[in-house]
């Protein structure tokens, strides 16, 4: 076969001029346009690629993140992300503000997200230097995916050892901004780190005689903590109790004030917030104390600490305090003054279990009390507000005091006489027994009411004895206090331990039995709808039946463990567990 001959330049006059340039163009095109012709986003700019990405759906951005390190970077854009969590988790909590779907109507049909910027006197527009504070970065794709977990009730498992404790008297646990805070008699006041579940430091608790004391209740105070402080307070079996500063820094625990023992009984709550601290003991006593009085007033409660009016304790006022504290190092925690009763009260009809709050608003600060009260019918929740303010000579007193109760929750009565042996209230505790026979009108005993309260205002919040929850909305101004009718939560099919909320309406309640954890969003809605929180990798074990994924978690074993105690910040749930030989451990639900 004749071999072909080749081509030269001499040949060029044969081919037309007008096709040669057009096929040396076909030639010269970009090799990465051949090989991926449906490709139009390498070209684009990234501001113009990001303004695509925006319209597509969250599955559809996740899967792109995985094709290069280019997309996965524009994939993961902050800004991206912050629009996508509004969209989802802020819009329709403000959609449900009454008035705001209709004000958006008279602006615009479409609601959307914008981002915030700074405007200034000169129409300008954007951050400029000076005193404008740049703000610090958010992670909105990691703060979406903490949402999104807390929806779906998706976490992982770890369990913190924190120790056996000998009864009846167990460990008290705290937890703000992934800080847990533990005290029990064996052990002593402890900060753990959750995060990478150490110690941070660790103090005892002892006594004048130098004796383990007991703590019954446990409070913290979190306004220094954005300094790398937390302030703690402790109460004990004896009736008394001290505040402690945890540096989180340093990572050590100082004490800062003692109060001695008190004749009153044992203290069952305990609420902080500096300068003023609200105890209530078992008979239903309650006290308000205050931590910043005047020069003069502390002189007159160190002479009475000094045994001039025996009250029993040390006093840590000195003449150096009226001296100038300028050029005081305040990241160092100093001694406090010694406390001032401001008031108290005594209920003789009210009983546990209590709830204390200390909350600041505009002009002055708000101590609240919750409790429950036996009725003719069944039981109610009271609350009451304690307006403090400031006095011209610099006193702290209450200027004025509301009250407000629910209405009576009937329970349902026995079938059959029952015949049951009165005991005595928690009122009459410290008194001595009187015979049945001098009560002129005996009040039928009923055992009834809820087993726990929390009130973080506005909301208050009870467990029943039946596996539902109560919730109440407290409304408060300046002239009265109200409270909304119940409403009950149900979900749990097993008895309820313990349950905690936060101001912004969300919850969480675990059962004492099992593994039966549950997410409350309660925030403007009529009705609760609950998640149960599953570990990692066991999401469809259970499948979506309430209480079926805790069954086919939970071991035998985990039926004889307790679960005493729940508490939770924006990352975590933590709840105490109590195994069967006593021994008590934290358990983390980590959603990030």
């Amino acid at each position: 076969m004749p071999r072909k001959r080749q081509w030269t330049p001499d040949d060029a006059g044969d081919v037309d001029d007008d096709i040669l340039p057009r096929k040396l163009q076909r030639l010269n095109r970009d090799p990465l346009s051949r090989r991926n012709p449906g490709d139009r986003l390498s070209s684009l700019s990234d501001e113009l690629t990001l303004r695509v990405l925006s319209f597509l759906p969250i599955t559809d951005l996740l899967g792109l993140g995985l094709v290069s390190k280019h997309l996965h970077r524009l994939a993961s854009d902050s800004q991206l992300w912050r629009a996508l969590y509004y969209a989802r988790f802020v819009l329709p909590r403000a959609l449900r503000i009454p008035g705001f779907r209709d004000g958006s109507k008279r602006h615009g049909s479409k609601l959307h997200y914008t981002a915030r910027r700074a405007v200034w006197a000169d129409g300008g527009r954007g951050k400029r230097g000076g005193l404008v504070k740049a703000e610090p970065f958010e992670d909105w794709k990691r703060q979406y995916k903490l949402r999104h977990n807390w929806a779906r009730g998706k976490a992982s498992v770890e369990e913190l050892d924190v120790g056996g404790t000998s009864p009846p008297k167990k460990t008290l646990v705290k937890v703000v901004e992934g800080i847990a805070v533990t005290a029990d008699k064996a052990s002593g006041l402890r900060a753990w780190d959750l995060k990478t579940k150490t110690l941070l430091a660790q103090v005892d608790l002892l006594d004048e005689d130098d004796v383990p004391s007991c703590p019954t209740c446990l409070g913290v105070d979190e306004q220094a903590l954005e300094e790398g402080g937390l302030d703690i307070c402790l109460g004990f079996v004896d009736g008394s109790f001290g505040v402690w500063r945890l540096d989180l820094a340093s990572r050590t625990i100082a004490l800062r004030q003692s109060h001695g023992k008190s004749s009153n009984g044992e203290l069952i709550g305990i609420a902080y917030r500096h300068p003023y601290l609200l105890t209530a003991t078992e008979s239903v006593l309650i006290s308000l104390y205050d931590f910043d009085q005047s020069q003069r007033q502390r002189r007159l409660a160190a002479v009475a600490a000094r045994g001039k009016l025996g009250l029993g304790y040390d006093s840590d006022w000195t003449e150096s305090e009226t001296e100038d504290e300028q050029g005081r190092d305040f990241s160092k925690p100093r001694r406090l003054p010694v406390p001032i009763l401001v008031t108290s009260l005594q209920s003789h009809t009210s009983h546990a279990p209590l709830a204390l709050s200390i909350r600041g608003i505009a002009g002055s600060v708000v101590a609240s009390i919750a409790y429950t009260f036996t009725t003719f019918e069944g039981w109610s929740i009271g609350i009451q507000d304690l307006h403090i303010g400031q006095l011209r000579s610099g006193e702290s007193a209450v200027m004025s005091t509301r009250l407000a109760y629910t209405m009576p929750v009937v329970e349902a009565r026995p079938s059959s006489p029952v015949t049951l042996t009165r005991q005595p209230s928690a009122a009459s505790a410290t008194r001595p027994r009187q015979p049945l026979e001098s009560s002129p009108s005996p009040v039928p005993f009923r055992q009834g009411g809820p087993r726990t309260l929390c009130y973080t205002h506005p909301y208050l919040l009870a467990t029943l004895p039946d596996n539902t929850l109560i919730l109440h909305v407290c409304t408060s101004s300046a002239e009265a206090l109200s409270v909304s009718p119940g409403i009950r939560l149900w979900g749990h099919t097993s008895g309820i331990s313990d349950a905690e909320i936060t101001a912004r309406g969300k919850a969480v309640s675990v059962s004492c039995r099992g593994e039966e954890i549950r997410v409350w969003e309660l925030e403007g809605r009529a009705g609760g709808k609950s998640i149960e929180i599953r570990p990692s990798g066991l999401d469809d074990a259970g499948g979506d039946e309430p209480g079926k994924a805790a069954s086919a978690t939970a071991g035998p074993s985990e039926w004889d463990d307790k679960r005493n105690w729940v508490g939770f910040d924006d990352e975590m749930v933590i709840v105490l567990k109590e195994s069967q030989g006593g021994r008590e451990s934290l358990v983390v639900y980590d959603f990030t």
